[in-house]
């Protein structure tokens, strides 16, 4: 039996291409090499193989082809050499071996000719991974709305993003609602605050107050799309029934880092000769008191270097102390402009062949 990609990633067989990502990279910032640098010599290799693993799962199941072989044949059919998919239509079912009789190829029925072989550098992988994914993202992250369920669940707290507030007789799936976008730094969801909201409301209820004022409590760990329910606080319907106001948490595009989940990315800049020399970077966090991160590098980096500083991402709302990883990349900056003939030669001087 050959490995089991889906196993290995943690998602069923009939992953979406987004569930897939998802498993991915938390498996691989998981399992990532930094994260295990302090650890015995066995648990480093281990770390290793299972980083490796996790690229060489994705590297075949987002990407349809290989996917649809290895979904009829295995790692072994994979790598033995499968047809593509359009060549299904040829197969006779039925037969006995895991590859069926119809399978054109050796007396065994399994596949022949060359096959699937995973032979990248699963640091690279990741590193191209990490930019695609800081290239993707929105002021709102991924989805503005991502985890809210339907109305009723948003309304009761069935999903892990909503929050609710006021009367409980007005929580009724019936009940209509006013949805308002809240504006939010990525420092209110790092160190959380509460934002005073001030309403203005219809009502037929003699006394009820036109306008109020909504504490809209934002924790640490928030993430963009959360609703914050305040039930039976809008306009009044009928005698006793008031809508239900809905503020939507947004997150606005932060100009250092990037959020993804509880993960946050940092991209430095380095010139060509700090790149190849080494250098030193300073990340400011985002704590309230002023706290530094200081990079030392020493050893030459790429644009497909990664870094992983383990626990410095956002806070995890559900597990108040603990929080995700910062990951870093770089981005090395070349001469915009042809090298003089004296730089090339000292550079050919200091890199001879």
């Amino acid at each position: 039996m050959g490995q089991n990609y889906y196993d290995i990633l943690g998602v069923g067989k009939h992953a979406t291409e987004e569930e897939l990502r998802k498993a991915y990279k938390k498996m691989a910032v998981k399992w990532h090499p930094d994260k295990h640098a302090s650890k015995t010599d066995a648990q480093k290799n281990e770390a290793e193989e299972k980083f490796k693993q996790m690229a060489e799962a994705y590297d075949v199941l987002s990407d349809e082809e290989k996917r649809a072989v290895y979904d009829l044949y295995g790692e072994e059919g994979l790598k033995g050499g499968g047809p593509p998919p359009q060549e299904e239509q040829h197969f006779q079912p039925g037969g006995g071996g895991p590859y069926g009789s119809g399978y054109p190829g050796g007396p065994s029925g399994r596949p022949t000719g060359a096959g699937y072989t995973y032979a990248g550098d699963p640091s690279d992988f990741f590193a191209q991974f990490t930019r695609a994914t800081n290239q993707r993202q929105s002021s709102y992250g991924e989805t503005p709305f991502e985890g809210s369920g339907g109305l009723e669940e948003m309304l009761f707290g069935g999903g892990d993003q909503a929050r609710h507030f006021g009367s409980k007789r007005h929580q009724r799936s019936h009940v209509p609602e006013r949805c308002s976008s809240v504006p939010c730094t990525l420092e209110d969801m790092y160190r959380g605050r509460t934002r005073k909201m001030k309403i203005t409301r219809k009502s037929q209820t003699p006394g009820r107050p036109t306008e109020k004022i909504l504490e809209v409590p934002i924790k640490p760990g928030f993430k963009a799309g959360t609703r914050i329910t305040f039930s039976g606080e809008g306009d009044e319907v009928e005698p006793g029934l008031a809508e239900n106001i809905v503020f939507v948490l947004r997150e606005v595009k932060h100009d250092r880092f990037v959020r993804e989940g509880d993960d946050l990315h940092y991209e430095v800049k380095v010139s060509l000769a700090d790149s190849l020399c080494g250098f030193t970077h300073d990340i400011v966090m985002l704590d309230e008191k002023e706290r530094i991160k200081r990079l030392r590098k020493r050893v030459p980096v790429s644009n497909l270097t990664t870094q992983v500083l383990s626990g410095e991402g956002m806070p995890i709302s559900k597990r108040p102390g603990e929080r995700g990883d910062l990951i870093v990349s770089f981005l090395v900056e070349f001469p915009p402009s042809e090298l003089s003939e004296e730089q090339k030669e000292h550079i050919r001087a200091a890199f001879p062949n």
